[in-house]
């Protein structure tokens, strides 16, 4: 406790002094929730802890830009958002554990989101949070890379019958959190290939060796992804990684031969076949249990379709419909249904109205550009492309995961979600 008292002096003055380095500070940290810690029998995380430190301050200095807020695109379907996962705090069966979910979640990821666009005033700025993101990539990679070796911190269920590691959890406990965490930061980086900014804040960098890094975390990210043997991120980011390709001219010959190439050795390999369509159509054993948890799970919204289970109480409502031998688990693992069994068709609808908006916001960007450029695409529009593939990675890894209801995937969202919001607004 001493050391985190320590460190959390030392990150108020930072936050004090800088403000939007701290803000950069708590992007690259997002893996760092798995440090708790209780204040007054109150649970906290360090990642909690710095935004919470960093939101003081910033209302201290009067760095909330109000007006900047209040005209955000995304203000009143955040404020959606928060009302639903309020009023599914109250609905809950378990209204202490729902009241930590609601700040870690939603409150705290929203209070960043506001932060973020009020200290970033420039373009610039903004490839901050991408740098960020590709630090937490590289340092958890080498923790799985040391890992996969060793063996330390690997839980008994994912070590082989030999005692080696079969699948790498890095300090996450279990293996598809650096699918979920990964697969997003991936895709933001292969559209940030495409970003050539002779103005970054890497300026001790060139060009050529900030794609070099830009491609580490790439190969990094992916090669953890397939380490942990993370099927759902692997599948969404070869999909939208592959279609980014093809977007763009230059990689898009690259991207056709890896079409082809794929297709060739899968016609080629009957076994190879097998195994994908029993993927992809669920027949494998991860995919029957799914589909177990989903029927259970509709059981249960037939008859509590308004309110849903509660926030964090989906393993107390389901034990009423719960008939067969595997555990309980937290969330039924499809995104709808996540949201859904979580917050109630208010959540759903709050949501939804979310991420229309963003996706509207984007196209526009993008097809308003399209009638004033003709030949180059500036990176706002660019940037827009890929956002909207970042959705797209997080919808298709979320038929059959959860990516929202933890601590840094819900904190990356809004990460997200502010850079996007700040690409359309300083698109000059």
């Amino acid at each position: 406790m001493f050391f985190l008292g320590l460190a959390a002096i030392l990150f108020f003055f930072l936050a004090y002094y800088r403000p939007l380095w701290s803000a950069y500070l708590i992007i690259a940290l997002l893996p760092t929730y798995v440090v708790r810690f209780q204040i007054l029998t109150i649970p906290f995380t360090w990642l909690e802890a710095m935004v919470l430190i960093l939101f003081v301050v910033v209302l201290l200095k009067r760095n909330f830009n109000w007006q900047v807020i209040k005209s955000d695109p995304l203000f009143y379907p955040a404020l959606a958002v928060l009302v639903a996962a309020t009023v599914a705090v109250f609905v809950s069966p378990l209204p202490l554990k729902a009241l930590g979910a609601w700040k870690a979640y939603f409150l705290e990821p929203i209070l960043f989101y506001f932060i973020l666009i009020s200290l970033i005033t420039v373009r610039r700025q903004i490839e901050g949070a991408f740098w960020g993101l590709g630090l937490s990539v590289l340092y958890m990679g080498l923790i799985c890379y040391v890992q996969k070796f060793i063996g330390w911190g690997v839980p008994q269920a994912f070590l082989t019958a030999s005692g080696s590691v079969d699948r790498v959890v890095g300090t996450y406990g279990y293996p598809n959190a650096l699918g979920l965490f990964f697969g997003p930061i991936i895709i933001a980086f292969v559209g940030f290939l495409f970003y050539r900014n002779q103005d970054s804040l890497l300026l001790y960098l060139s060009n050529r060796q900030r794609q070099w890094l830009k491609w580490l975390v790439i190969i990094v990210g992916f090669s953890v992804i397939v380490l942990a043997q993370s099927e759902g991120a692997m599948l969404a980011v070869l999909v939208v990684g592959f279609l980014l390709l093809l977007f763009n001219r230059r990689s898009r010959a690259y991207a056709l031969i890896f079409l082809a190439f794929s297709v060739i050795i899968v016609l080629l390999n009957s076994g190879l076949r097998e195994l994908i369509w029993q993927k992809i159509s669920l027949q494998d054993y991860s995919g029957f249990i799914r589909r177990l948890i989903w029927g259970e799970t509709w059981q249960m919204i037939k008859d509590h379709w308004l309110f849903g289970g509660g926030l964090a109480g989906y393993p107390a409502s389901i034990l009423p419909y719960h008939t067969h031998w595997f555990e309980v688990f937290p969330y039924p693992h499809n995104i709808l249904l996540n949201f859904w069994s979580e917050t109630g068709i208010l959540g759903i609808g709050a949501f939804l109205w979310l991420t229309g908006k963003l996706v509207y916001d984007n196209l526009k960007n993008i097809f308003s550009i399209v009638w004033r450029y003709s030949q180059e695409w500036p990176f706002d529009k660019i940037a827009s492309v890929v956002f909207l593939a970042v959705i797209l990675e997080i919808l298709i890894h979320g038929l059959v995961d959860v990516p929202y209801f933890k601590n840094d995937l819900s904190l990356l969202v809004w990460i997200l979600l502010a850079v996007s919001t700040l690409n359309i607004r300083y698109k000059k």
